[in-house]
């Protein structure tokens, strides 16, 4: 594998493509902490989406004392739109984060390739695509990482990076260290697989909260309050082999002799889902607004729960 000179100290231009919700909160975290944003979507309403997203999140942290006008003084200079691809030759990474389409993501890499310096790392926000097959699509293979963020991409410490076969190590130390000038705490995972660390763990619990309810245990709304009351108020703090330490191991080996055989593993999509999907439906009814509002409530939670971690954070290493 070919070595490279370590420069991601000097970098300071990032490209984004794809400007939906997740694009949306990346661009708000660069250009937080003063890189410039060079950001391209085939929509052109996204760009006065991400504008008013940015100042939006803004807003939230001034109020809550997490950050002051002056440390985002200029932000806007920061971040620049782009109507096409041809336009990004300037950015020194880029974060591709447009839909689970392998046919646009081969379209991007192909064109974004022409356009930017050989050794610029791409990166993309994929966790349902294996960045192994979307490493065949590139020329110079070693400069791409999988670069997953969680939602809301501004405020969460969770970042994943991965790597493919012929992934260099420098691509995915760049990404690590941009990663960290955004307050983040990535995670590196030692091979690509399918879903990465944190959805693999979700779906596998989806699954089982859909087979639940399709089995008529619970109804929805019960699944919920039980996920919230118990797993939701430790998962915060402990990870599920440090809650597995303080609560017992022997206990939770012979309780998985007993469960583990009778938990689903289906590898179908469950009916309840694609009823919902097929009639443009959604588990719960929302009255005018409601979903927004749960929407910013889950928002401003995050916001919340980011500054109370603080109080653990060196203890738990969060």
């Amino acid at each position: 594998m070919a070595k490279q000179e370590n420069n991601q100290g000097k970098i300071n231009t990032i490209g984004i493509i794809g400007l939906g919700l997740m694009g949306q909160g990346i661009a708000s975290c660069f250009v937080r902490y003063g890189f410039n944003v060079i950001a391209y979507s085939r929509t052109a309403a996204r760009e006065q989406e991400t504008l008013n997203h940015i100042s939006g999140s803004f807003k939230k942290l001034i109020d809550r004392n997490i950050i002051s006008e002056s440390d985002i003084q200029g932000w806007e200079e920061r971040f620049k739109y782009v109507n096409s691809l041809e336009e990004m030759e300037d950015c020194q990474f880029i974060v591709e984060t447009v839909g689970e389409s392998l046919d646009l993501k081969r379209f991007i890499y192909n064109t974004i390739e022409s356009v930017v310096g050989k050794d610029v790392v791409i990166a993309t926000n994929t966790s349902g695509i294996s960045i192994s097959l979307l490493q065949k699509e590139l020329v110079n293979k070693e400069r791409f990482i999988g670069m997953h963020w969680a939602e809301p991409a501004e405020i969460t410490k969770y970042l994943e990076l991965s790597r493919a076969e012929d992934t260099a190590d420098y691509a995915v130390e760049i990404g690590r260290s941009i990663g960290e000038r955004c307050g983040k705490q990535p995670t590196i995972l030692n091979y690509d697989i399918s879903g990465l660390i944190s959805n693999r763990l979700m779906y596998a619990m989806m699954r089982e909260a859909m087979h639940l309810v399709e089995i008529g245990v619970a109804d929805i709304e019960t699944v919920d309050r039980s996920f919230r009351n118990d797993i939701g108020w430790w998962a915060t703090l402990c990870g599920p082999f440090r809650w597995m330490d303080i609560t017992g191991l022997p206990i939770y080996a012979k309780v998985m002799e007993g469960l583990f055989p009778d938990l689903c593993n289906t590898d179908k999509v469950p009916a309840l889902i694609k009823e919902k999907v097929d009639s443009k439906s959604k588990f719960y009814d929302y009255q005018e607004n409601e979903e927004k509002e749960w929407e910013d409530m889950w928002t401003d939670f995050t916001h919340d729960i980011s500054e109370l971690v603080k109080k653990y954070e060196k203890k738990a290493k969060f």
